[in-house]
């Protein structure tokens, strides 16, 4: 069908091009919060690997100490060597973590079990035990607990069960008592919290994408609306700068001073042409606007207004070693639960008590939400860890006060982790770690508590 309106080829013109560019926006969009989405869980199950690590690790160190405190007083002749390796022996036994599901066993450096559940292995040698793979991996977690410690990845059923599960064991070595003791955590357990995560970042982004296409949908009204009345309102003066654009194309009148002079005159006319051009200014302007919100957008959280992991990530990239960097780890203790039991709601409303705290308490900080209940302050100005730990407890004190005042929200209590570089210079990455592992030995410790990170000797 041929149109020879000019309205309503400029209204198809401007409708087809918002209909083009929604529909670009809206696939963009929606392709990269899908790369976004893939980009969090990857860091996220990293990110639970490491935390894995860290606790297994530590777990072990724990236990060193107690089969340590055995030996100690063997030394000191109180047990016997006998009486020391036999009551030591049988503390590791009963120890229990998670919920009962973590164990601890113990074998000699010659692949000899002293100690595993009380079962039928002990005092039998496990040095040639396989996994479904064929891996003997009593070997290798004897050779790497007698090298320094170190983790060992087997399949392997957890107790009651035979279905091998993967399981990463960390192990370490007893010289005294020639024993290599260990543990390990099932990794289908870090599975389920990614699996858990990703259905809830693809139901937000199904949210996310139904809320587009609404919103797309209004515009495309709008524009319909607007494209109709521009080109009404175009098409007379259009029309009245015909003869105009005709001696134009006379180039040899170009320079005849009487019609640059009335070409100016039409950009300064107060009519359509002029409205025009003022709404296309006011149009720039606006799309500035909108690109500085959408940058804002994109650098800040959307429930809290807190900098995001983005906008952190790329601060910590561009951001040097330095000297008088604090960083406090922070995340609330039993959230998870109170997010089941009383909906999203009452948790987000519990995020936002969080960040409001935060943000007046730590008001010269960069106040981050890195996920979830994750949060970081980070303090890259010069201070003392007095200064610090007295505003770590104001805060502290001020949102469990804020959550004890809430039926629904009382259980909630927060744990930190502090690390500093006030001695050398660190990069803030590094600083991240010490502060993870900090926060992790406030959990360790019973919650509700922070530590200060304090490095080895």
């Amino acid at each position: 069908m041929r149109i020879t309106s000019m309205r309503m080829r400029l209204s198809l013109v401007i409708i087809g091009v918002s209909l083009i560019t929604s529909t670009v926006i809206g696939g963009l969009y929606a392709y990269t919060a899908m790369e976004d989405n893939e980009h969090y869980l990857a860091e996220y199950r990293q990110d639970l690997l490491r935390d894995a690590d860290v606790k297994i690790s530590t777990v072990t160190q724990t236990v060193m100490g107690i089969v340590n405190e055995f030996y100690a007083m063997q030394q000191a002749g109180i047990l016997t060597e006998e009486q020391a390796m036999t009551q030591a022996a049988s503390v590791v036994r009963n120890i229990r973590y998670d919920e009962g599901e973590g164990y601890f066993w113990i074998d000699t450096d010659t692949g000899v079990n002293v100690v595993l559940l009380g079962g039928e292995t002990e005092g039998k040698s496990r040095l040639d035990s396989a996994d479904i793979k064929g891996r003997r991996y009593v070997r290798e977690m004897i050779e790497k607990g007698m090298a320094g410690g170190g983790y060992t990845d087997v399949m392997f059923p957890k107790p009651g069960s035979d279905e091998p599960l993967p399981k990463r064991n960390y192990t370490a070595y007893f010289a005294p008592y020639h024993w290599v003791v260990g543990t390990g955590i099932w990794i289908d357990s870090i599975d389920k919290l990614v699996d858990n995560w990703a259905e809830e970042l693809s139901a937000q982004l199904r949210f996310n994408i139904l809320r587009m296409v609404a919103g797309l949908i209004l515009l495309q009204f709008f524009f319909a609306a607007l494209a109709f009345y521009v080109s009404n309102n175009l098409s007379r003066p259009i029309k009245a700068l015909t003869g105009c654009l005709q001696v134009m194309g006379d180039t040899s009148k170009l320079e005849d001073e009487e019609i640059l002079t009335e070409l100016h005159s039409l950009a300064e006319r107060d009519d359509e042409i002029g409205k025009m051009h003022r709404a296309l200014k006011d149009m720039h302007l606006k799309m500035v606007d909108y690109q500085h919100t959408i940058l804002e957008m994109a650098h800040n959280d959307a429930l809290t207004g807190l900098a995001n992991r983005r906008y952190f990530q790329e601060f910590v990239r561009d951001a040097g070693p330095s000297k008088g960097f604090v960083v406090i780890a922070m995340d609330l203790d039993h959230f998870k639960e109170v997010n089941d039991k009383y909906g999203h709601q009452t948790g987000d409303a519990a995020l936002l008590i969080f960040a409001e705290v935060l943000k007046s308490v730590f008001t010269d900080a960069l106040n981050v939400r890195t996920g979830g209940d994750e949060f970081i302050s980070l303090m890259t100005h010069q201070t003392s860890m007095e200064a610090v730990e007295e505003k770590l407890s104001r805060f502290m004190a001020q949102l469990i006060s804020i959550y004890q005042s809430d039926i629904q929200l009382s259980k909630l209590t927060v744990s930190a982790g502090v690390a500093a570089s006030f001695d050398e210079e660190l990069p803030i990455d590094i600083l991240l770690q010490h502060g993870d592992v900090a926060l992790y030995a406030a959990k360790t410790a019973g919650r509700s508590c922070y530590i200060v990170y304090e490095p080895e000797k």
